[in-house]
C-alpha cells in the first residue's frame, strides 16, 4: 500500500510537469501547486513505511518551495493591477 501511495506521488510531479511542459499548465495555476503539494506528502507517507534521510529532505523541501510559490503567486494575484499611464 505504501509503495501506491508513494506511485501516486511521483505521477503528481510527473504530471505537473508534463502539464507545464507541454499543456501549457501554467506554474501560478492552483492545479500545479496541488499537483506539487500531493508528491512530497504521498511521498513522505511512503517513507514512513521504508524511511531514507536524503528523500524526507527532499520531500521537505520541495513541500516548503511549493508553498512559498504558492503564497507567492496567490499576493500577486491579490494585488491590484498597476495604472497605465496613458
Amino acid at each position: 500500500m505504501y509503495d501506491l501511495i508513494g506511485l501516486v506521488g511521483v505521477i503528481s510531479y510527473l504530471g505537473a510537469y508534463l502539464g507545464s511542459q507541454l499543456f501549457g499548465l501554467r506554474t501560478s495555476d492552483l492545479r500545479y501547486f496541488v499537483l506539487n503539494l500531493l508528491g512530497p506528502v504521498c511521498i513522505l507517507v511512503s517513507l514512513s513505511n521504508h524511511f531514507n534521510l536524503a528523500s524526507f529532505v527532499n520531500q521537505c523541501m520541495w513541500f516548503l518551495i511549493t508553498l512559498g510559490g504558492w503564497w507567492r503567486a496567490s499576493r500577486r494575484r491579490a494585488l491590484p493591477a498597476p495604472e497605465s499611464g496613458s
